[in-house]
């Protein structure tokens, strides 16, 4: 399949800033050129009414032949010409069209000063003249001849001329602009992504078995300084979950290996001498070693499942019923005392399943070291929900008791797996408590050992 060509960010946003800044010339070019012609048009107005006003007091005094044509100074890039009112005879005109026919005839306009406007007369007489004038005045005049008309235009095509010399500069130094400009963004983004850049390079060439490098943070407090600490504290957590993943493995493949070697000594001995070798101890060892094997990927898989999954059931779920429930497992499968006087009515808001397996680890965890007694408790402590599981058996140092309930650690290593404990119960009610937001600790006694339980009654807390 062939990948998708896409423009680099740097490159998407230069051209994006380019085409804004030609639509932004583009509407200030024309803005300028229609204020140029209008200025001009303006300018050249004034100077043909100058120019009216003064050719009117000329021909009030001046005496205009019937003859010959008078001719005026051209004034400017103005001319004028003087008709009669009937548009057939020209008595005066400037010197740049003197030789020129009548060029154009008078139209009413209420909107003109004057009245009028006017219209050019198109024939083989004025089409050498006409390209040359562009805008224009008409009024009436009185002379010595009579009333007439006089004709003012811009000569020469001036405006037109200023507004293409106009047109061309802009047209030239826009392109040149756009590309002064695209060059200038294109370098003033290449610096502001030059960290973005080298953040990526780094992670980039941070090696899965190396995640001890960090990104370099620049100073401030800008998005990219951010961007840098956030990427560095992802780092750390990858950093930390690489860890505890390799740690998780080389613990879980030590514990699965000490049963299976046991397994496999215990066959291979028996095998070597079957008439002589005793099955029912051999029997034994598997059972127990194949219980101990089942508990220990039954755990595992319990913490890789809810590692991944953390959904949970919101229901209410009585811990008193759960206490007397083990109360009567417990009773049924060994000889211990187990006394309930002071479980109370305990409801909380939680997941059924995973609390019951909290109670039950506890509850196991307990078994394998008591004597002779066990005692459970359950009462409220303000919205707190507290479960309480006594032994009396040898007890533990409280004060590093908090290592115990991390994952493949034991009080009592041999002792542990003598009894079938797999390391992994208390660290399994840890993730059930804090999933409920609560705690689990060991709490001092003068004899034994005490887990204490605390859930919040409401459910506020659970991690879902």
């Amino acid at each position: 399949m062939a990948r998708d060509h896409q423009l680099s960010i740097r490159a998407r946003l230069t051209l994006i800033f380019v085409l804004a800044i030609a639509v932004i010339l583009t509407f200030t070019g024309v803005a300028l050129v229609n204020l140029v012609h209008r200025s001009l048009l303006n300018q050249a107005s004034n100077q043909i009414d100058a120019v009216m006003e003064q050719t009117q007091e000329r021909f009030a005094t001046a005496t205009v032949s019937s003859k010959r044509v008078l001719v005026l100074a051209t004034v400017g890039d103005v001319v004028v010409q003087v008709t009669n009112t009937s548009d057939t005879k020209v008595w005066a005109a400037s010197s740049a069209i003197e030789a020129a026919p009548v060029l154009a005839a008078p139209v009413a306009d209420a909107a003109s000063a004057s009245g009028l406007t006017f219209q050019f007369i198109r024939n083989a007489g004025t089409e050498a003249t006409l390209p040359e004038l562009s805008s224009g005045e008409v009024s009436t005049i009185t002379t010595t001849r009579g009333p007439g008309l006089i004709f003012a235009f811009v000569y020469g095509g001036a405006i037109e001329h200023s507004v293409r010399v106009l047109l061309v500069s802009l047209l030239i130094s826009f392109p040149l602009l756009l590309l002064m400009s695209g060059g200038l963004i294109w370098l003033g983004i290449g610096l502001a992504l030059a960290p973005v850049e080298s953040i990526r390079r780094r992670v980039d060439a941070i090696a899965a078995e190396d995640l001890t490098e960090r990104v370099p943070v620049t100073g401030g407090d800008d998005e990219i300084a951010r961007m840098a600490r956030t990427v560095n504290a992802m780092l750390d957590r990858l950093e930390s979950a690489s860890k505890f993943q390799q740690e998780f493995v080389s613990n879980a493949s030590h514990e699965l290996r000490s049963p299976l070697t046991t397994l496999l000594a215990t066959t291979e001995r028996a095998a070597v001498d079957p008439v002589n070798a005793n099955w029912s101890e051999v029997a034994d060892v598997i059972m127990r070693e194949g219980r101990r094997l089942d508990g220990i990927i039954g755990d595992l898989f319990w913490l890789a499942r809810h590692d991944e999954d953390h959904t949970a059931e919101r229901e209410d779920v009585d811990f008193d019923d759960l206490l007397y429930e083990e109360a009567t497992r417990v009773r049924s499968m060994s000889d211990l005392i187990v006394d309930t006087s002071m479980v109370h009515p305990t409801r909380v808001i939680g997941d059924p399943a995973m609390l019951k397996r909290m109670i039950r680890n506890v509850v196991d965890n307990a078994m394998r070291y008591a004597q002779s007694e066990l005692r459970f408790e359950a009462r409220y402590d303000g919205d707190e929900a507290v479960v309480v599981v006594s032994d009396d058996g040898e007890g533990i140092d409280v004060d590093q008791s908090a290592r115990f309930f991390d994952r493949f650690t034991r009080a009592d290593s041999a002792r542990s797996r003598q009894s079938g404990g797999t390391g992994l119960g208390l660290a399994i009610v840890t993730e059930i408590v804090i999933r409920h937001g609560g705690s689990a600790r060991f709490v001092k006694v003068a004899s034994g050992s005490e887990i204490e339980l605390r859930v919040r009654g409401d459910g506020q807390r659970l991690i879902a």
